[in-house]
């Protein structure tokens, strides 16, 4: 009887934890047609006319198809789309986050209407002062000047030291890619220095000449007076033609006017081809005939070899022919190896015969071991041959030897030891300046 009565008992659980079961299944069934249903209804196409259900539980049980329509609390889906957006933007344009809030400035100033300019404004003055805000100024004047430079630059003349700059250097750029003429117009009337001095709208007239009229850009750069402004326009100008590939560039070089032009834009040439390749930059220097050009691309070459290997840099410099090429070549071979071994720069370069075509080395040479040495240094200056290098070069010497014994002065005495920054390697250079040894 009460083995019976067990299992009776045994079955009976088992038939309502089944029962549970099922239960719950269909429970968790029911919540998830809901769910997909509703997941759906999110993507069906929305219409203002038609009204919206009055509970989730009737969206629930509704077979809703991609024509049917919602309208929520009487506002219309595009209405609802345009404040949220308008609110987005500006939130995003007060973000701390720097790329959240220039998408914003981008997207807003797309569409440089007054309204737009003017709330682009606002949102830069709240910004904090300082360098975190000079990208959405660009930005802000570069808009501005598409539709209005005049009153863009009007604005710009209320701001402060290195941001009128940027915003002036910006609106110009601006300016020029859409009428240079009168961007170059604007600039020479409202130009305050007298003939001659260096106007720095050009700066940024150049800039945006560059982009479709390379050849105007060119010719009013080269008219430029000597000086920084000149310099960075031909900076600008240079990377827009290395932009466009070497040959462009090469030609662009080869049209410039003889001198200072001409020989900067080798030398930038040289050096970007010294980087990707030096043994065709070598190659380069090697095949040139003795001239400025030939100089100032040594040089640079010179300087990326040394720094990588500067004893290999000094066997190839070594081989050149005497002249200037091989002498500013030196400076910067001295320059990068005597950090590293002075003692081993200084045998080298006892290895030419003294001139003046050494005085510009030997002096680099001395510049660079002075702290460590002023002794050696000294007697290397006195082998100078200019005679104003030279006492120029002396004085210099004396200044730095009284400093460091002033210094070695205060340390026997107690005082607190100042911070140093030995040379690396080398220790006491040995060997005497050219000449002073028997070949």
């Amino acid at each position: 009887m009460n083995k019976l009565l067990l299992a009776f008992l045994w079955v009976f659980t088992l038939a309502i934890a089944y029962w549970y079961g099922m239960t719950q299944k269909m429970e968790s069934d029911r919540l998830s047609v809901n769910r997909s249903e509703v997941t759906n209804l999110s993507k069906t196409t929305v219409k203002p006319d038609t009204p919206a259900p009055n509970t989730l539980s009737k969206i629930g049980k509704s077979s809703v198809s991609s024509e049917d329509t919602v309208q929520v609390n009487n506002i219309t889906p595009v209405q609802e789309v345009e404040v949220e957006t308008r609110d987005s933007i500006t939130d995003r344009l007060a973000s701390g986050n720097p790329v959240v809030r220039m998408q914003a400035f981008a997207e807003l100033l797309k569409n440089p209407t007054e309204d737009n300019i003017a709330n682009a404004i606002e949102a830069y003055d709240k910004l904090p002062e300082g360098t975190s805000r000079f990208s959405e100024l660009r930005l802000l004047t570069f808009s501005w000047a598409q539709v209005n430079p005049q009153g863009a630059m009007k604005w710009v003349k209320s701001l402060d030291g290195f941001e009128q700059r940027i915003g002036t250097s910006s609106i110009m750029d601006s300016w020029a890619r859409n009428n240079s003429d009168e961007a170059i117009a604007w600039a020479k009337e409202n130009f305050d220095g007298g003939e001659g001095s260096e106007n720095p709208y050009f700066v940024g007239i150049i800039s945006g000449m560059a982009e479709n009229n390379l050849v105007g850009a060119t010719d009013l750069m080269s008219e430029l007076p000597y000086g920084r402004v000149r310099g960075r326009a031909a900076s600008i100008l240079f990377e827009q033609t290395w932009k466009k590939g070497e040959d462009v560039s090469m030609h662009w070089a080869e049209n410039l006017p003889e001198g200072s032009l001409q020989n900067f834009a080798y030398r930038e040439i040289g050096e970007k081809i010294a980087r990707e390749d030096l043994g065709r930059a070598v190659e380069w220097v090697d095949n040139m005939e003795e001239s400025q050009v030939k100089t100032a691309v040594s040089e640079d070459v010179a300087e990326i070899w040394a720094r990588k290997n500067p004893v290999d840099a000094a066997q190839w410099v070594a081989n050149m022919p005497e002249g200037e090429a091989r002498s500013e070549s030196m400076e910067e071979v001295v320059s990068q190896w005597a950090r590293k071994d002075p003692t081993a720069t200084a045998e080298w370069l006892n290895q030419f015969p003294s001139g003046e075509l050494m005085d510009e080395p030997i002096q680099r040479f001395v510049r660079e071991v002075v702290r460590d040495d002023p002794e050696i240094a000294m007697t290397w200056a006195e082998a100078i041959v200019n005679e104003e290098r030279k006492e120029r070069t002396v004085t210099e010497v004396k200044k730095v030897a009284e400093r460091l014994a002033q210094k070695k002065e205060a340390q026997a005495n107690g005082d607190p030891q100042q911070n140093t920054n030995p040379r690396e390697g080398g220790g006491r250079p040995r060997g005497g300046p050219p000449g002073s040894s028997p070949k």
